[in-house]
């Protein structure tokens, strides 16, 4: 992450919500690092923050995050307990879902280095709604499994190294 936020210009037109696989004690930690170094807020999600353009979002480790529709125009965090008792809380799978279920053909998602499979069902959510979707290459990860699953279930519309991981979103924008 700390080559990909930094990388994001300050009038980026859109918010961003991240999963990492962190406990939580270190997600705030980690989002109040990234503040300073990104030109965007970063901030760890807390329940009703709004996503929006110039903001970045780290959901809270310990519970899971979903995007939530608030009203025609805003669009809100969600955080609950794991009562789906997912391996992972947050999930991206989770998240990500909620994702295509409130942005539709506008969502996308990008799976990074990691190992597992979270983040699988939720990129083909975001297919399934028409949302593009991008996969860290095997060569610039450091774990290639999750973006593994997703490459070979082909849910992802494009595999690129992690340098070019904003440079794309930007084009998908």
């Amino acid at each position: 992450m700390v080559e990909v936020l930094p990388a994001f210009p300050s009038d980026f037109p859109a918010g961003i919500v991240i999963v990492q696989h962190m406990p939580k004690t270190f997600t705030k930690l980690f989002a109040d690092r990234m503040n300073a170094l990104c030109g965007l807020e970063v901030k760890e999600a807390v329940e009703g923050d709004e996503v929006k353009p110039g903001r970045i979002l780290i959901a809270p480790g310990g519970v899971q995050c979903r995007v939530k529709r608030k009203s025609i125009t805003s669009n809100v965090i969600a955080l609950s307990p794991n009562i789906e008792r997912h391996l992972h809380a947050p999930s991206a799978d989770i998240m990500m879902q909620s994702i295509a279920s409130v942005y539709e053909e506008r969502g996308i998602g990008v799976i990074l280095t990691g190992m597992g499979h979270d983040g699988l069902e939720g990129m083909k959510a975001i297919k399934a709604a028409k949302g593009r979707t991008i996969a860290q290459d095997e060569k610039s990860c450091i774990v290639y499994g999750m973006p593994k699953t997703v490459v070979e279930a082909g849910c992802a519309d494009k595999v690129i190294p992690l340098s070019g991981v904003v440079g794309e979103i930007l084009n998908m924008v």
